[in-house]
């Protein structure tokens, strides 16, 4: 089984704490090669690295990206913003074909911010569609969203977080061709860049993982499946069932942290519903110190107190149907039309 992450040395220790869990949770797989798409992590953090693999009897191989880094900087100016740092990492996943060694056929690419719970094994083996050449999990994205990108507005729209690949046919339909092409020629600019990007050029190549395999955190903000529906505006047709949600809620083999629904567990002041989950592997972690946990703290937006809040004292049918308005208006004023604020700032 081939695993893949992508990080640059601020974000190694989730990386580190995220492998863990899979080796912890995967130790039946007799075989797990982990590359690291490697964008600048210090020898230190790879030694630490290698260590969490040494502790399992597996294997990890870096991978330098920081070519591909700094050329994909020069087609788009628009990375990934996080803790007030703009990286271009994660880009370099569309490289696949490129980067990893032409005897791996299918691998897993799993985000920093992520834990694996269990076997990886059924999600690793899934049958995709013979005209696909990934697949992802939906995303918990405001239907309303689709309608700023250039796409079947009637599709589905899926998270880059967890990407299974079939190396060969993504090389044979030259799919990193595609999307530099569309960056260079089409659109650069994207508001959720990679994610938005694999959405547009790649969507009708993109088969659907079951949910389980990439449980986001507003599953847990809005509690039910009817509750999230409303939020998002999503149905049956571009998301889940409801009993698809209710398995993934029950046994999830993969939580993402993604967005800011709470505060993120690594942080000290982190508000999450499975903070006390992610603590019992973080602080058995090489990565972890007292010092460095204790003094990472989160300054929430008043937007993020405000959902908190929210969370906290409304019914969950109500906090979706409001959430749901709110997210909709915010979304039309920021991205939808020739007056949005998002494009006013990127022209």
């Amino acid at each position: 089984m081939n695993i893949i992450y992508a990080t640059d040395d601020n974000y190694a220790y989730l990386a580190g704490v995220s492998m863990e869990s899979l080796f912890i949770n995967n130790r039946s797989t007799e075989v797990i090669d982990v590359y690291i798409l490697d964008d600048g992590i210090s020898d230190t953090n790879k030694n630490k690295l290698n260590i969490i693999a040494q502790n399992y009897n597996r294997k990890v191989l870096f991978i330098d990206v920081k070519t591909i880094s700094e050329s994909i900087k020069k087609v788009t100016s628009v990375g990934f913003s996080y803790e007030g740092k703009n990286s271009f990492t994660a880009y370099s996943r569309l490289f696949m074909d490129v980067v990893l060694p032409e005897s791996v056929k299918r691998a897993l690419y799993i985000d920093c911010d992520t834990l694996i719970l269990s076997s990886l094994e059924s999600a690793y083996n899934t049958k995709m569609s013979d005209d696909c050449v990934i697949s992802m999990v939906v995303d918990c994205t405001q239907r309303e969203y689709i309608k700023s990108l250039d796409m079947n507005q009637d599709s589905s729209y899926y998270n880059s977080g967890i990407i299974l690949f079939d190396i060969d046919r993504w090389r044979s339909s030259k799919c990193g061709h595609l999307l530099i092409d569309h960056l260079q020629n089409v659109r650069s600019k994207y508001p959720l860049p990679d994610q938005d990007l694999l959405n547009v050029v790649l969507g009708d190549k993109i088969s659907k993982l079951p949910l389980k395999y990439n449980v986001q955190s507003p599953n847990f903000m809005y509690k039910t499946y009817s509750s999230i529906c409303s939020a998002y505006g999503l149905d049956e047709k571009h998301y889940y069932s409801k009993e698809d949600w209710s398995d993934a809620m029950s046994n999830p083999v993969i939580i993402h942290f993604s967005g800011s629904s709470f505060i993120r567990p690594w942080y000290f002041n982190s508000n999450h519903p499975v903070k006390k989950l992610y603590l019992s592997y973080y602080k058995k972690n090489i990565f972890y110190t007292e010092d460095s946990y204790t003094n990472r703290l989160f300054n929430a937006t008043i937007s993020i107190k405000i959902r908190y809040l929210m969370y906290l004292l409304l019914p969950p049918f109500i906090n979706g149907i409001v959430s749901g308005r709110i997210l909709k208006r915010w979304i039309q004023k920021q991205y939808i039309g020739e007056n949005a604020l998002w494009y006013q700032k990127v022209k």
